[in-house]
């Protein structure tokens, strides 16, 4: 980390620590605004996430941290919501409880598959790790919202998580099975990519899977398929793909 970023967290901090967000915005804006790209206009996000990571660590233990992320959260934009979800990717492995709440305040405000999948690969894959039975009864009533990056939050967890835990294919494959007929692009892409996960962790189970699922005729269903089945063995894709009549 350079020491101009160093300067930059702390100073981040300090208006935190005085829950003066409108300062604290002020700090970001002026610093990230000569990192941002030239075509797209956007602040790179290993920039964010490493300045989020460093802000999440001299956070963890201070009561009013969980506070006053939610008030950059609710007056921020990209910029800011990515620092607040890698401070709470920090967080998340030593505070579960207030992590937890923080995660279930946010999801009406889920818009974009940006935010969506980093709160996935850096916060509630902690918290799913931490606590399996709970996270996934969450997940379970997550893919039935009516917001789809709600829905998406659920699947983009899996592929964080099968990379973590050597025995969860079966939790995994539970949650996908109630989603194959998903109708939402940016959902579907989701699921193929979480199968293409756990296919390297369980191949079997998933080729097992997919095999009941080509018997279906859906065309979203169809589609999912197709995506996800792509790290299976080639003769495994070639009888999935006699059962889908091709």
């Amino acid at each position: 980390m350079k020491k101009a970023e160093e300067i930059f967290i702390k100073e981040v901090y300090k208006g935190l620590e005085k829950g003066d967000t409108q300062h604290v915005m002020s700090i970001i804006n002026a610093y990230l605004e000569r990192e941002k790209t030239d075509k797209l206009k956007l602040t790179p996000t290993p920039l964010l996430n490493s300045i989020g990571d460093g802000l999440g660590e001299m956070l963890i233990g201070k009561e009013w941290s969980f506070d006053r992320l939610m008030d950059l959260w609710r007056e921020g934009k990209r910029d800011e919501r990515l620092i607040v979800v890698n401070a709470l990717g920090r967080l998340s492995r030593v505070n579960y409880k207030n992590s937890k709440s923080f995660v279930l305040n946010i999801l009406n405000d889920l818009s974009d598959w940006e935010i969506c999948d980093q709160l996935a690969l850096r916060v509630v894959v902690n918290l799913a790790v931490q606590n399996e039975n709970e996270m996934f009864s969450l997940m379970e009533e997550w893919i039935k919202s009516r917001n789809k990056w709600v829905r998406r939050l659920a699947i983009a967890t899996i592929p964080p998580y099968i990379r973590r835990k050597k025995r969860g294919s079966k939790m995994c494959l539970q949650i996908l099975n109630k989603v194959m007929k998903e109708e939402d692009e940016d959902v579907k892409k989701a699921i193929g990519w979480a199968l293409r996960k756990v296919t390297k962790k369980d191949p079997e189970s998933v080729f097992k899977f997919l095999q009941k699922w080509a018997k279906v005729k859906d065309k979203n269903v169809r589609a999912i398929i197709k995506a996800g089945m792509k790290k299976l063995q080639k003769e495994e894709q070639e009888e999935i793909k006699s059962l889908l009549g091709e």
